[in-house]
């Protein structure tokens, strides 16, 4: 079998017009719109889901909105404290090494003294999470959390074809009805399967077509990152 390289020579853009609203994903969304005005004590709101679903692309929306520092750890609030930000984005957020339970508590101290909203992104819900700091533990409770799910077809369908669009690339319905069956159902790995099935019609200087992408989606390319669900 040819290995067909991939090469992601168009990066992913974050920008708002390319978000993408469907079922999965627009509760997340409509509380960005309500932004600054988020839920008191703390105004903070937690976007959680699994790996891939959106969060990151919700997160460069909101820091295009707020002027937000971005933050992929919290392990001392001196970090913080003195600067002139008021709106965080934490990224990745979890109760580990690289978020200190004592930061993140006078953290959300420190937001409530200074009037600032914070995003929380992660896995698992804020308020689900296991902490054995009692006043953390309160606070995390009083947080506002959101979840993106996995997209339904039809959604799914929607984003592979605005992905092709953005390469200048047709794929045909029975190609996207193809791909949504046997590919995981988010979209880091919708777009790093577009990416290695535009390189391989380009190389093959063809159109896309449901022979090629058998072809980028068989077991034994290791170009791509994870495994697919082989029908027959």
């Amino acid at each position: 079998m040819r290995q067909i390289p991939l090469t992601l020579a168009i990066p992913p853009s974050y920008k708002r017009d390319n978000f993408i609203i469907g079922p999965a994903n627009e509760r997340a969304m409509q509380w960005l719109t309500l932004w600054p005005e988020w839920p008191l004590p703390y105004r903070v709101l937690n976007i959680f889901g699994a790996s891939g679903c959106g969060k990151t692309h919700i997160s460069y929306v909101f820091e295009a909105l707020s002027g937000a520092r971005r933050l992929s750890e919290l392990k001392d609030i001196k970090m913080i404290i003195g600067a002139d930000d008021t709106h965080f984005i934490l990224d990745n957020f979890e109760l580990d090494a690289a978020y200190d339970l004592e930061a993140v508590f006078h953290f959300f101290n420190h937001l409530g003294s200074i009037g600032g909203t914070a995003l929380l992104l992660s896995q698992q819900s804020a308020a689900q999470m296991d902490c054995s700091l009692d006043d953390l533990r309160s606070r995390l409770r009083a947080v506002t959390c959101q979840e993106i799910s996995a997209p339904d077809d039809d959604f799914l369908a929607q984003v592979l074809q605005s992905m092709f669009g953005d390469r200048q690339c047709s794929a045909p319905e029975n190609v996207i009805s193809y791909m949504i069956t046997h590919m995981p159902r988010n979209f880091t790995a919708a777009y790093q399967l577009v990416a290695a099935i535009d390189m391989a019609a380009l190389a093959a200087k063809k159109p896309v077509t449901l022979g090629l992408v058998k072809e980028v989606m068989m077991p034994d390319n290791k170009a791509l990152e994870f495994n697919f669900k082989h029908g027959k």
